[in-house]
C-alpha cells in the first residue's frame, strides 16, 4: 500500500513538479563532457531494446550513426516463465560488447514489478532480490550466458570490454546479469566489465547492494567511466524510489545525477557516496517524483512503444 500510495502521489505531483536538483552538492563533481558522450551512445543501445530489433536494419531508433554498426549477436523475447527481451551485441570501433535488455512497457513486465517479496540471490543466499526481477532475469539467461561464452571463447575478441545496460525493468535485469556473469567469468583474458543503468529500480536487499559495490571497485578503471557501476538517475525520476518496502531494498553503485535533455544539453553530477548518496537523487521527496524524467535519459526518449 506504500508503495502504490507514493506511485499514485508522484504521478499526480509529477505534471507540476518542479525539478528539484541543488547547485551545490555534498562533495558531488561535474562530470566530463565526455562522460555525456558515453551514455548517450549506452542510452542509444538501451533504447533501440523498446523497437523491433531483431532485424537491425529495419529498426529506426538503430540507424543512428552512433550505433548503426553493432553486429548483433543474439537476441531473444520469451514470455515464459516471464516476459524478457534484449540483445547481445558487438561494436568493434568501439572493442565492446553489449548486454542490451528491454524496460518496463508490457503488461506482464508491470506484474512482475508488482512481486515486491524478496527471494535469496542463488550465487550468495545471504543477499536477496526482487522474486519479479529474477523471475524475468531468468528467462533471459541462457541467452546472455550463452553468448557472452561465445564471445569469451573469439579470440580475435580479446580485450573487448562488456558493458551490460538497461533502462527501467532492463536496468533491473542488466544489473542481475552483470552480478551473475561477473561473478563466475571464467576467462584467461582481463576483460573489463560494466554496468550501466538508466531509471533502474532497486533491485534487491543491502546484502545484493554490498555485491555490485565489491564488483564496481574491482572491475573499475581509469577513463571517463570510472566506476565499475554507473547508476544514472534523471533529476526526480519516480522509479529510482521503488520500491519502497520497510528499507529492504538499496541500490549499489555509483549514481550519476542528470539533469537536462539531449537537445538542451545535460548536466551531469557524480555523487560522492555509493549507494543512495544523501546529497542526490535521495534528496528528492515523494512530492517531487516525476514519471516524465522516467522517461528520457542521455540518448533516450521514450515515448508509446512498438512491439
Amino acid at each position: 500500500m506504500q508503495c502504490e500510495l507514493a506511485v499514485l502521489v508522484a504521478i499526480i505531483a509529477g505534471s507540476y513538479a518542479g525539478v528539484v536538483f541543488p547547485s551545490t552538492h555534498d562533495g558531488a563533481t561535474l562530470a566530463p563532457s565526455v562522460l555525456v558522450d558515453s551514455l548517450q551512445h549506452w542510452g542509444r543501445q538501451a533504447a533501440s531494446t523498446y523497437e523491433r530489433f531483431e532485424d537491425w536494419d529495419a529498426c529506426a531508433a538503430c540507424q543512428h550513426p552512433d550505433i548503426a554498426d553493432t553486429q548483433v549477436n543474439a537476441t531473444w523475447s520469451t514470455m515464459v516463465p516471464a516476459f524478457s527481451r534484449g540483445y547481445v551485441g558487438i561494436q568493434h570501433a568501439r572493442r565492446e560488447v553489449v548486454v542490451a535488455v528491454r524496460g518496463t512497457t508490457h503488461v506482464m513486465d508491470a506484474l512482475a514489478d508488482a512481486q515486491l517479496v524478496q527471494v535469496p540471490w542463488p550465487a550468495d543466499t545471504r543477499a536477496h532480490v526482487h522474486a519479479g526481477f529474477l523471475l524475468a532475469y531468468r528467462a533471459a539467461r541462457p541467452h546472455i550466458l550463452g553468448a557472452l561464452r561465445q564471445i569469451e571463447d573469439d579470440p580475435e575478441l580479446a580485450g573487448y570490454s562488456v558493458r551490460f545496460l538497461g533502462h527501467s525493468l532492463g536496468a533491473a535485469q542488466a544489473s542481475l546479469a552483470f552480478a551473475d556473469y561477473v561473478q563466475h567469468a571464467n576467462t584467461t583474458e582481463r576483460r573489463r566489465y560494466q554496468l550501466v543503468t538508466m531509471g533502474a529500480p532497486r533491485v534487491g536487499d543491502s546484502g545484493f547492494a554490498a555485491i555490485l559495490d565489491a564488483l564496481a571497485t574491482e572491475h573499475a578503471a581509469g577513463g571517463v567511466q570510472g566506476f565499475g557501476v554507473l547508476r544514472v538517475v534523471h533529476a526526480n525520476d519516480i522509479v529510482v524510489h521503488l520500491p519502497r518496502v520497510l528499507g529492504r531494498y538499496v541500490h549499489g553503485g555509483r549514481e550519476v545525477w542528470a539533469r537536462g535533455s539531449d537537445a538542451a544539453g545535460w548536466e551531469l553530477r557524480v555523487c560522492r557516496r555509493a549507494g543512495e548518496d544523501p546529497g542526490c537523487s535521495a534528496s528528492v521527496g515523494p512530492l517531487w517524483w516525476s514519471m516524465g524524467d522516467h522517461l528520457e535519459y542521455p540518448g533516450m526518449r521514450l515515448g508509446i512503444p512498438r512491439y
